[in-house]
């Protein structure tokens, strides 16, 4: 009886661990299924034009933030900065997308980006591609006044980091507090 027991259970830990799946980081949240990204209109901090194929060809970690953001887009910044010190590939790129179209010139971005890191793209363009850009990976931004002046604002957004594959594929994300040594572990991984 003991060992039909002992039998039974082993084939029982067998099926259980070949149905088990991927292991993923905690802050990680694959999608069902990845969402193919298109038309991409915008440009980077140095003028030129974006379009979907710049998310092709290399793994990509996507924050959607701002340059006058006060506290999340600084702080991601040096989380993604982080994490890109232990991806050793050409074929891994961080883009910052503003949601700020208003005050994020090519020259604003430039000078922001590479404070926090030379080698990292920041794109923008008008807001109706920004909108399409963000509606494709589920981003939630929004303009708020902030004090007495009307000029005075601050954007909402969304704080999550999107994964996207070689293929352009936006794949998961990436939750707050990031953990620099789990991103850069996962996407080691992929390449």
């Amino acid at each position: 009886m003991r060992q039909l027991f002992l039998l039974v259970l082993s084939v029982l830990a067998i099926v259980v661990s070949s149905g088990c799946s991927e292991s993923y980081p905690k802050s990680y949240q694959p999608l069902p299924e990845p969402i193919a990204i298109t038309d991409i209109n915008l440009y980077d901090q140095n003028a030129q034009s974006i379009h979907e194929q710049n998310l092709m060809g290399k793994w990509s970690l996507v924050f959607f933030g701002y340059t006058y953001c006060p506290d999340v887009c600084p702080t991601t910044l040096v989380e993604l900065n982080r994490a890109a010190s232990k991806i050793d590939s050409d074929e891994f790129q961080v883009v910052l997308v503003s949601v700020d179209p208003e005050r994020d010139t090519p020259k604003q971005l430039k000078g922001y980006i590479e404070y926090f890191n030379p080698s990292f793209q920041a794109w923008s363009g008008e807001a109706n591609n920004i909108e399409n850009l963000t509606r494709q990976m589920h981003i939630f931004f929004q303009k708020q006044p902030h004090g007495d002046d009307p000029k005075a604002y601050l954007m909402d957004h969304s704080s999550q980091v999107v994964l996207v594959n070689p293929e352009g594929e936006y794949v998961g994300f990436f939750t707050a507090p990031l953990k620099p040594d789990e991103m850069s572990a996962y996407v080691n991984a992929q390449l």
